[in-house]
């Protein structure tokens, strides 16, 4: 099997209905009463653009260049600890949770995140939802790129629910058309 993803299994919503059918992946097409497996669920790209390490990599190149954060370096003491808080800016669903836990082990895989919400809950403005211990160095590193993509996946999963409310009984589905790079960050918040 060739591609940068590995699932095993995949447990997707039946569309528009909240009940959830699992389909099992293998290297062979899989059928499903005709339809083939790939109408009923969106596999991983081959395309590199869809590997989520490079994503985040590419993502912290550009936030902090090959000199790293140098504010960062002149004011704050290297092995300074802190915990910083993730608090709501606005009422909304939250998206993006895990692909921020997968910025921060990237920056240090010694910081520890923990969320009180997961992807999809509604969230109110001043929420605190999440926190992220470890060195302030790190944190500071990650935290931008982190809250970039939760942002923008949070706007993306509280649009779609507004849509979907509104277009009820009628099912809002993802498109193609996404932001270069991003398409499966994209449909992930869908």
């Amino acid at each position: 099997m060739r591609g940068t993803l590995s699932v095993s299994s995949l447990s997707l919503p039946n569309l528009c209905t909240t009940k959830r059918q699992v389909f099992r992946m293998s290297a062979t097409q899989t059928r499903n009463a005709g339809i083939s497996f790939e109408s009923l669920a969106i596999k991983p790209p081959l395309h590199p653009t869809y590997d989520l390490k490079g994503i985040i990599k590419l993502a912290l190149s550009e936030d902090s260049g090959d000199r790293g954060d140098v504010t960062c370096m002149a004011t704050i003491p290297f092995e300074m600890e802190v915990e910083a808080h993730f608090l709501a800016k606005e009422d909304g669903i939250v998206a993006g949770i895990a692909l921020a836990e997968m910025v921060f082990q990237e920056v240090d895989p010694s910081l520890k995140v923990e969320w009180s919400r997961k992807d999809g809950d509604r969230i109110h403005k001043g929420l605190q939802f999440g926190k992220v211990y470890g060195r302030a160095h790190s944190i500071l590193i990650a935290e931008r790129v982190a809250l970039n993509f939760m942002q923008r996946m949070s706007g993306i999963a509280t649009l779609t629910k507004a849509m979907a409310d509104a277009a009820h009984p009628a099912c809002v589905l993802e498109t193609r058309k996404t932001a270069p790079g991003l398409r499966l960050v994209d449909k992930w918040a869908v």
